[in-house]
């Protein structure tokens, strides 16, 4: 490394990263003169006292040294120290004076020939005022000026400049919330072009070791934490917190209070990330381990925040921030335990009401509300304000959260940054909300939104949108409501999927920030008093959930879908189940015809939720096991269930045909085929099939001439079985059977790895897929996997395989069918996976299991099943024959167990 490369160096770590100290003067162009020389010492001293953090006096200095070269002529270095007071005028937050500074600096330096010091000095100058830019809020100039500055650097091939360059785009972009090109340009930095694509783990590892070794330590901290708080607005929040530990570990090395102050900030927020996915994962799965592991996360990330803010360094705002992030967690936390005090003898909400109140005394007391005007200060006191008003001791803490928040509004309008301006606005009327000032609450909900859709900034435009949404209601203006919640949730898709379209790994979370908008919502339509149009709406909004919630299991987004409308084979009535806090809602609907208009008929059903997930839950258990006696066990749950779902809706269904069923997650774990009315299951009635409702991947029937099936299954045990997976020794009867129906490639044992499945479906116009191997879908999209022989295919690698096959074939994969899969035990959202699958692969539709059948059972009934199929009967009527087969077949009376028929479904389109 040349010792330019090495000042260069030292100038990121010191000004570009907003940490202490200035980099020293670059050589001089001319011979030094006294008089120069006098304005060179006014520069040292200036960087001493910088660095000893006395900016006054630092500012005193370079005041000097800029008035001595502007004296003596040398243009370059007034710039230079113009540059340098821009940046202890930002640490005094003193924005006019930097603003004017690095304005002149850089006015100074366009007049300058071109040379390499001046390109130099130029680049550096744009760093500065990146920085500003950002500070202010104006993180759009500021990526503008350090691309600027990244391309000035590779014009010099200067790759320390380039690197830290880089490191500042993109924290710009993570203000504007483009995370995925931040992580991707990071990775950029450390030489790694991999489009953030982290599967392969050891080309960051390795990429990271050579940045350690080759850079100085304090440029090192800086870069790591930079990434691993990338990493962690990605989703990979395990790679975020092994860096950021290696960060904070450096850090502790070189003694630098500062450094581990923000990077143990850093690492509290990672922290704190993966406690709100295992608290997610716990509410999907109802499984102990995820509970407790995030119990151990959250505490774990209340520790750092403490230690973050524990640590003394020159910053106002670092131990506030860690503060402010303490108590956000505190609060949520202590909430969180008291919904599971019931079951959970473990949890103890009150331990940390004490925490609480002294955290909030501390922060009343401390120099928040008084913090000059940042980007920082405003966000901090809007954070105090919206955590106050979750308080129980609400009186003080109104008037408190009204201070801060209008203290932040005068802050932002202050600094021009109109969208703080929209969010304190929107905090204000929050506030008034909870305070039922409705009038006043309204009046500035509209005014953010007005900001909001003034900037385009959807994701703020749809929280005020809500938010009036509920002031509406409150006031008894149901129609004003629908209008707000109908526009929130279509901005909030919006939003949703431009995320998901740049940045895959990034969410909502689910449960906490969108499925409350859709639920609150479906109340509101669902009323007593609610006409055809609202339950029109409400058929729209559930399916627009579902369609949701997968989006956000499978981190990506789904606009090929197309609607039911447009098919020729319409089902017999389409099953709306909202399963609500205090009733269940059925909403069924008959589709148009040329007699008759759509119809959408209502049943309520006062049972509880509780009630009714306990029921299914006891139902899924009972049948895992074949010896449970049906009548006595099995029965009972499946005609309560039946009369909850769909005994008032009888007389209006059609006496025969297919019923489509548009299931929530909590309700996707139950086999629908069950159902029985104390004389008959559903499926002796009806062919059933699972759908998103008028939503479909495609609307192609299945055409017996035209069937090409791929058949991979393993009958031994595979390398990538897990010890508790059994063989499955009538897997090849299953696909030699199938073999003799339809003209088809087999991929049997060792043949069926993951290269040659893929080569398989990318070569190959196969219409039909079928898998007979283990597998288990989850609500943890990192646990839904298929099992082939040499390793596991988790569902995003399975999706992958899928796409690459869409790249170079236009055939549409008509039929998925996974014969021996499950969904996890005890998980009450498994069913997610199973979705998730069948969504990911694009197929037309997807035969799977809930649990796992006798293989010998199973081959009986997929042998019937594409039997049927090849004489051009409909899917869903094909899979409900095979299963009537079972169900009634005299040679094999044990068969008739539900055990054996009922785990089946099909989802996707049934004909």
């Amino acid at each position: 490394m040349t010792n330019n490369n090495r000042h260069l160096l030292i100038g990121f770590i010191l000004g570009l990263f907003l940490f202490t100290g200035i980099p020293p003067v670059l050589s001089q162009i001319n011979p030094i003169t006294p008089p120069i020389q006098s304005a060179a010492q006014s520069i040292t001293q200036g960087r001493t006292f910088y660095a000893a953090k006395e900016y006054q006096q630092a500012i005193h200095f370079w005041r000097q040294a800029a008035q001595g070269y502007e004296t003596q002529g040398d243009t370059l270095h007034h710039a230079q120290a113009l540059s340098y007071l821009s940046l202890a005028y930002q640490k005094l937050h003193q924005w006019t004076d930097a603003d004017a500074a690095i304005t002149a600096s850089l006015t100074l330096l366009d007049t300058v020939a071109e040379s390499t010091e001046r390109s130099r000095l130029y680049a550096q100058a744009l760093n500065h005022r990146g920085r500003l830019e950002l500070a202010l809020g104006r993180a759009e100039s500021a990526l503008a000026t350090w691309k600027q500055a990244t391309q000035i650097y590779q014009q010099l091939d200067d790759d320390i400049g380039v690197t830290g360059s880089r490191f500042n785009q993109a924290q710009a972009m993570e203000a504007l919330g483009f995370y995925r090109r931040a992580c991707q340009i990071s990775l950029q930095a450390l030489q790694v072009d991999n489009h953030c694509n982290l599967s392969e783990s050891g080309e960051l590892d390795a990429a990271v070791n050579t940045f350690t070794q080759q850079s100085q330590p304090a440029f090192t901290v800086v870069g790591l934490r930079h990434l691993g708080n990338v990493l962690r607005l990605v989703g990979h929040w395990q790679e975020s917190n092994l860096i950021l530990h290696q960060a904070l570990d450096l850090a502790e090395q070189i003694d630098s209070p500062s450094n581990q102050s923000a990077t143990l900030l850093s690492l509290g927020k990672t922290e704190y990330a993966l406690y709100r996915q295992y608290k997610d994962l716990w509410e999907r799965s109802n499984l102990i381990e995820n509970r407790e592991t995030a119990k151990e996360w959250a505490r774990k990330a209340l520790n750092t925040y403490q230690q973050a803010a524990a640590i003394t360094t020159d910053s106002t705002t670092l131990p506030l921030e860690a503060q402010l992030h303490q108590l956000r967690l505190l609060i949520e936390f202590q909430q969180w335990l008291q919904t599971l005090e019931k079951t959970d003898t473990t949890a103890n909400p009150a331990e940390f009401t004490p925490q609480i109140q002294s955290q909030v005394e501390t922060l009343l007391n401390s120099p928040l509300a008084n913090l000059p005007p940042s980007k920082i200060a405003i966000y901090s006191q809007l954070t105090f304000a919206q955590e106050l008003l979750k308080l129980p001791q609400y009186d003080p803490n109104f008037s408190y959260a009204l201070d801060y928040s209008q203290t932040a509004f005068n802050q932002a309008k202050f600094l021009q940054n109109k969208r703080a301006e929209s969010e304190a606005l929107g905090t204000l009327g929050h506030i008034y909300e909870q305070n039922h000032q409705w009038k006043d609450a309204q009046d500035l909900t509209h005014e953010a939104l007005g900001l909001a859709q003034s900037l385009d900034t959807e994701d703020l435009a749809y929280k005020w949108l809500w938010q009036s949404g509920r002031i509406y209601w409150q006031q008894q203006q149901k129609e004003n409501a629908i209008h707000a919640y109908n526009t929130s949730i279509n901005v909030l898709n919006s939003v949703r999927r431009n995320l998901l379209a740049i940045n895959p790994g990034v969410q909502f979370s689910f449960l906490d920030d969108v499925r409350p908008i859709y639920q609150q919502f479906l109340e509101i339509l669902l009323q007593p008093d609610a006409n055809l149009d609202h339950l029109s709406q409400a058929t729209r909004i559930s399916e627009a959930l579902q369609l949701a919630e997968l989006e956000d299991f499978l981190r990506c987004s789904f606009t090929n879908l197309v609607s039911i409308d447009q098919s020729k084979n319409p089902p017999d009535a389409i099953i709306y189940p909202i399963l609500l806090e205090d009733r269940l809602e059925v909403l069924v609907k008959l589709p148009q015809s040329d007699s008759s208009p759509e119809k959408v008929y209502r049943y309520t059903t006062q049972v509880s939720a509780k009630d009714f997930s306990q029921t299914l839950y006891d139902l899924r258990h009972q049948l895992d096991d074949y010896q449970n006696p049906v009548n006595t066990l099995i029965l009972p749950s499946a005609q309560k269930l039946y009369n909850w779902l769909l005994k008032s809706a009888q007389a209006d269904l059609p006496p025969e045909g297919t019923l489509v069923f548009v299931l929530d997650s909590t309700l996707q774990n139950l086999p629908i085929a069950i159902l029985h009315d104390s004389q008959h299951y559903l499926v002796e009635t009806y062919n059933i099939a699972i759908s998103l409702g008028s939503q479909l991947p495609n609307l192609n029937p299945l055409s017996p001439s035209l069937m090409q099936g791929l058949l991979a299954g393993i009958n031994k045990k595979a390398e990538s079985y897990p010890p508790k997976l059994p063989a499955l020794f009538n897997v090849w009867d299953e696909l030699q059977q199938i073999h003799n129906t339809v003209p088809s490639q087999l991929l049997e044992n060792e043949q069926f790895t993951q290269t040659n499945f893929r080569n398989q479906l990318i070569n190959h116009p196969f219409s039909v897929i079928h898998l007979a191997t283990h597998g288990e879908f989850s609500s943890d999209a990192t646990q839904t996997v298929i099992y082939a022989w040499d390793k596991e295919i988790p569902v995003e690698k399975f999706g992958q395989l899928l796409q690459q096959r869409q790249q170079t074939r236009r055939e549409p994969i008509q039929l998925l069918v996974l014969s021996a899969c499950q969904t996890a035990s005890g998980d009450k959202r498994a069913a997610l996976g199973l979705a998730g699958v069948a969504l990911r692969t694009n197929a037309s539709s997807t035969v799977a299991s809930l649990w796992r059948v006798s293989d010998n059972s199973t081959a009986q009934l997929m042998n019937d099943f594409y039997q049927q199929l090849s004489q051009g009967i409909p899917k869903a009527e094909a899979l409900a024959n095979a299963q009537r087969k079972l169900l009634t077949n005299p040679d094999n009376p044990s068969h008739k167990h539900p055990y054996y028929w009922a785990a089946f479904i099909l989802a996707g389109n049934w004909f």
